[in-house]
């Protein structure tokens, strides 16, 4: 007599969803869809802003911006099938924000041992402050608690302060500094 095996456990293959199927999930609020979403392609985001030249902490604020973006963005996309293409494309758009940034920003290392206290360094703090006041609002709070605070709160307790995400931050701050910059040179002060 022959032995008999016990059948063989079937193998049930499940698809996964497709990007147009998780994003559709994320705009009805499924957070499953959104974790699946941001596993499937964070790899490829942060891989792509280190190739665009930053560090690997610019590149992480990159990532989470670009996912920022994508949270944003996901009643206005149009070519669901393109999803890949649209993150990598806002990735570079952001790096380059921040390399850009990073290249205008006076490095510790760089300043000064002896400070002078001369006229202009008053008229350029004050110009500072004055571009901040006219700045107001959400901008002038979060430029103010993230440089001028002498508790140098974290990331954190200002995301908690401001009701945002920690990956929300470093965007916001890009956005205000430009707002700031633009102020201080329409002005001539800078």
């Amino acid at each position: 007599m022959i032995p008999l095996r016990p059948p063989r456990a079937s193998r049930v293959q499940v698809a996964e969803p497709t990007d147009a199927e998780l994003l559709e999930r994320c705009r009805r609020r499924d957070g499953e869809a959104w974790n699946l979403l941001v596993t499937r392609y964070e790899r490829l985001v942060y891989s792509v802003a280190r190739r665009n030249g930053l560090s690997e902490e610019d590149a992480a604020d990159v990532t989470q911006g670009t996912f920022v973006a994508l949270l944003d963005a996901l009643g206005r996309l149009r070519d669901e099938e393109r999803l890949a293409s649209w993150l990598m494309t806002v990735t570079r758009r952001q790096a380059w924000r921040v390399r850009n940034l990073s290249r205008r920003d006076v490095q510790l290392e760089q300043a000064p041992d002896i400070v002078d206290d001369s006229s202009e360094d008053w008229a350029a703090v004050l110009a500072l402050h004055d571009g901040l006041a006219e700045l107001g609002g959400t901008c002038r709070s979060l430029l103010e608690a993230l440089y001028l605070d002498p508790e140098s709160p974290s990331y954190a307790e200002i995301a908690a302060r401001f009701g945002r995400s920690i990956g929300g931050i470093g965007p916001l701050r890009g956005r205000c500094l430009e707002k700031l910059r633009a102020i201080l040179t329409e002005d001539e002060a800078w």
